[in-house]
């Protein structure tokens, strides 16, 4: 007697991965204008060794993914050298600091002078060497006190012509409260970006997007699930995600050969 053969959402419509999961998985990015926008400028910053880049959104809005984005970009590229720090730890400055000199591979030193000296001294060397070295902060807006002045103090790190370090810092909205209070630092950043939620045409491509990646070419969700999905969800990134998801495992469950607007449901408080 055979055993029966395990339901599979990804068979079922023609996938070959998840098209719906909330990691920040750069190949599901779907770019719109202002992405392509902030990716572009945060770029040219980059390259050219302006020092500093700075980008707000909301919660749900995409950062986290963009930043991941740069970093695999980066990181591929012989040219630079590049850290990213995710959730930092809002402790201490010298925390924040040693985080990035393990980073480098540095080793750690009893004083926050000591550890600033090594640093600046390995930065001149990849500088010399033809390297450019990016430091990328997600969730910054956690980040408080004086290592707002450490990352200033960073940025001071320059040739005659050229920043040794460049720092872009990717955080939730309250990090634009936080940086009006730094002024000193934000009169140095370069660039500074905003996401803002999809509009409903942004939504169906983002959707049709992802399926797009995860192996599927044909239109699975009805245009009023959309209509409905970028109702609830508000143009929010993750919101949509998730509503997909439970949309798509509702349907499937159903043994439906599309997505209709009557599963897409929404467990959360849409006040």
């Amino acid at each position: 007697m055979s055993a029966t053969k395990p339901f599979s959402l990804l068979d079922r419509y023609g996938l070959t991965q998840t098209p719906f999961s909330v990691s920040p998985d750069p190949k599901f990015l779907y770019q719109t204008p202002q992405h392509k926008k902030a990716l572009a400028q945060i770029r040219f910053t980059v390259q050219d060794r302006q020092g500093l880049a700075v980008l707000y959104g909301d919660v749900g809005m995409g950062k986290s993914t963009l930043v991941r984005k740069l970093y695999d970009l980066y990181r591929v590229d012989s040219g630079y050298e590049t850290i990213l720090l995710t959730n930092p730890d809002p402790t201490s400055a010298l925390q924040l600091l040693k985080r990035i000199t393990d980073a480098c591979e540095l080793p750690r030193k009893r004083s926050r002078l000591d550890q600033m000296q090594e640093l600046e001294a390995y930065l001149v060397d990849r500088y010399k060497a033809g390297m450019n070295t990016v430091l990328l902060i997600d969730e910054a807006q956690l980040l408080r006190g004086e290592q707002f002045e450490l990352i200033r103090q960073l940025t001071n790190f320059e040739s005659s012509s050229a920043k040794l370090v460049q720092i872009v810092l990717a955080g939730q909205n309250n990090l634009r409260a936080k940086l009006r209070l730094k002024k000193a630092l934000l009169s140095r950043a370069v660039t500074v970006m905003t996401l803002d939620p999809l509009t409903l045409d942004e939504t169906q491509l983002m959707i049709g997007h992802r399926l797009s990646v995860a192996g599927r070419q044909e239109q699975l969700f009805e245009l009023d699930a959309i209509r409905e999905v970028y109702r609830v969800s508000k143009g929010v990134p993750r919101e949509i995600i998730k509503l997909c998801r439970s949309a798509l495992t509702t349907a499937a469950i159903n043994d439906l050969d599309s997505v209709p607007a009557d599963v897409v449901n929404y467990d959360g408080d849409e006040t």
